[in-house]
C-alpha cells in the first residue's frame, strides 16, 4: 500500500483537538428515508465466484474512484490513452486489466486534455488490485493509491476504511455505540486503513474523536454477508457548503463500480419555549436554521427528525446572530427528546429531558408534570378533594411519564404541603393512550400571556 504526493499521514496519538461537529445532513426534514442497507452478496458476489476482472500474466487490475469533493467529472489516461473518461464525484469506474509494470497515470478534467491536476507514476506488479483514490479539493487534489486485497472469504466479510473528509480531523470508528469496540483507530486524512475480517451479521457503525467514546456520528445498522469485500470511504466536508459529509461503500467484490450510502441514524426533539420574558426566538441544529418564523413563549416545534450523535443545539434571538443559549446534546439513535428553554431571559437554559413514548395500557394514558415558573414556589398537583397527583413539585423538577386512568380531570396547583390553590386546572383531557407533559409556565407575579398557567404537550 502507497501514498502518492505526500507521505500517507502519521497517526497523532496526543490529538487533543475536539472534533468537529458534523454538519446535519439537509435536516434529515421528514422526507428522510430511514434506509437499512444490506451489502449481502448476490449469487455473483459470493465466496466462490469470481473477483473480476480477470488478469493474464503481465497484467493488472485497476480502478478509479473520486472524491475530489469540488472537482468536475475527470477522464484517466493511462500512459496518454484515456482509459477511463467522465468520472463523476462519488463514482467507481470499477477494475480495468492494464499492463504491469510502471504506468503512467493522469486525471484532466471530462474531454480537456489541460489542466493535469493528477499525475503519478505506478508501479504495478504482476497480477495485483489497485484502487487509484482522487481526494481533497480540486485545488489540492491528489492521489491514494492502495493495493487491494479482494480475495473473499467463505466465513468472514472483509472491510476497510479510508478518510476522505479533508476538514475533519483523526476519527475512531466503533461498533455499536461510542463505547464499543474501535474497527480502524486514530485515522487522519488520506489514511487507508488495511482490510479486516469482520463475522457476517448487523452492524451500527459510530464515529468518534480519535481517542474518545463521544458519538459524533452514528449510522443506521448494515448487513455484512460472508465472501464481501468492501471500502467504506468517509468523504465531502464537515463545512456549511454543497458538499455534505457522507459515508459511502463501494463493493470491491467482481467488477468493482458498485456502491451504496450509510444512512444517518436519526433522533427526534422537540423544543418548548418556556422563558416568559424572552422574545421569539430561532432554533439552529449544528449551526442550521429549524424554523423560518420565531418560537414564541409558550409554543413548541413538534417533533424534529435530528441526526443521533453529538449535535449543537443554539437559540438565537429571531432575525438575529445572539445566541442566548449554545449547548451540545449527545442524541441517541431512536431517541425522543424535550428541550425547553427555560427560566427568565437574563439566566435563560436549556432543559434536556428523555421521553418516554412507551405504549399505555388500555384505559389509561401517561402524563408528565414540569415546574417552568421561575418565580412560583414548589408546588403539588392534585385533584379538587386535595388527592396529591404530583408532590413537592420545584422549579425545574419534573416527574416521571406516569399512568392515569383516561378521562377529564379537573385539577388544582397549590403550594405544595398546603391547601392554598395558586391555580385551577379545570377540564383536562387525558385520553386513553395518548402520551402527555403538562408543564407550569408564566410567572406568578405575571400578567396577560406570562400570567402564571399550564400548558399540555401531546408526544403522540
Amino acid at each position: 500500500m502507497c501514498v502518492v504526493e505526500g507521505e500517507k499521514q502519521n497517526k497523532h496519538s496526543n490529538q487533543e483537538k475536539e472534533m468537529t461537529k458534523f454538519k446535519l445532513t439537509m435536516l434529515l426534514m421528514a422526507s428522510m428515508v430511514f434506509a437499512l442497507f444490506t451489502f449481502g452478496c448476490s449469487n455473483d458476489d459470493d465466496s466462490t465466484s469470481p473477483v473480476g476482472p480477470s488478469t493474464s500474466s503481465g497484467q493488472s487490475a485497476v480502478r478509479v474512484i473520486h472524491t475530489s469533493y469540488d472537482a468536475p467529472a475527470v477522464d484517466i489516461r493511462v500512459d496518454g490513452s484515456v482509459a477511463i473518461p467522465s468520472l463523476a464525484y462519488g463514482e467507481s469506474s470499477g477494475y480495468a486489466a492494464v499492463p504491469s509494470g510502471t504506468r503512467n497515470i493522469k486525471v484532466s478534467p471530462a474531454g480537456a486534455t489541460n489542466p493535469i491536476v493528477i499525475e503519478a507514476d505506478l508501479n504495478l506488479d504482476d497480477q495485483a488490485d489497485y484502487t487509484v483514490f482522487a481526494v481533497d479539493a480540486l485545488g489540492s487534489i491528489g492521489a491514494v493509491v492502495a493495493m487491494d486485497d479482494r480475495s473473499p472469504s467463505s466465513s468472514m466479510a472483509k472491510i476497510r476504511f479510508l478518510h476522505a473528509a479533508p476538514d475533519a480531523p483523526a476519527v475512531d470508528i466503533r461498533v455499536n455505540s461510542g463505547n464499543g469496540p474501535v474497527v480502524f483507530s486514530n485515522v487522519s486524512f488520506k489514511d487507508i486503513e488495511s482490510y479486516v475480517q469482520v463475522a457476517p451479521g448487523s452492524y451500527t457503525f459510530v464515529v468518534t474523536p480519535a481517542g474518545s467514546t463521544t458519538e459524533l456520528f452514528v449510522f443506521d445498522p448494515i448487513s455484512v454477508s460472508s465472501g464481501g469485500v468492501f471500502t467504506v470511504v468517509a468523504h465531502g466536508t464537515l463545512a456549511a457548503d454543497s458538499y455534505d459529509f457522507a459515508v459511502r461503500v463501494f463493493i470491491d467484490n467482481n467488477a468493482g463500480n458498485t456502491f451504496a450510502d450509510l444512512t444517518q441514524a436519526v433522533a427526534r426533539a422537540l423544543v418548548v419555549h418556556a422563558s416568559p420574558d424572552a422574545p421569539g426566538v430561532a432554533l439552529l441544529v449544528d449551526n442550521i436554521t429549524v424554523n423560518s418564523s420565531a418560537l414564541t413563549f409558550p409554543q413548541n416545534t413538534g417533533y424534529l427528525p435530528i441526526a443521533a450523535g453529538l449535535r449543537n443545539i443554539k437559540v438565537n434571538a429571531f432575525g438575529s446572530s445572539l445566541t442566548v443559549i449554545d449547548k451540545d446534546l449527545a442524541l441517541k439513535s431512536g431517541g425522543n427528546y424535550s428541550v425547553f428553554a427555560v427560566d427568565y431571559l437574563s439566566n435563560i437554559d436549556a432543559l434536556v429531558l428523555g421521553d418516554d413514548l412507551t405504549d399505555p395500557m388500555s384505559g389509561k394514558a401517561h402524563v408528565r408534570f414540569v415546574h417552568l415558573s421561575p418565580d412560583a414556589p414548589a408546588v403539588d398537583i392534585t385533584l379538587t378533594d386535595g388527592t396529591i397527583v404530583f408532590g413537592q413539585n420545584a422549579f425545574l423538577d419534573y416527574t416521571a411519564f406516569t399512568p392515569l386512568d383516561a378521562g377529564t380531570y379537573d385539577l388544582q396547583v397549590r403550594v405544595a404541603g398546603t391547601d392554598t390553590v395558586a391555580l385551577d386546572l379545570p377540564g383536562i383531557a387525558l385520553e386513553n393512550g395518548k402520551v402527555y407533559t403538562v408543564f407550569a409556565k408564566g410567572l406568578l407575579a405575571g400578567s396577560g400571556d406570562q400570567a402564571l398557567g399550564a400548558a399540555t404537550i401531546v408526544h403522540n
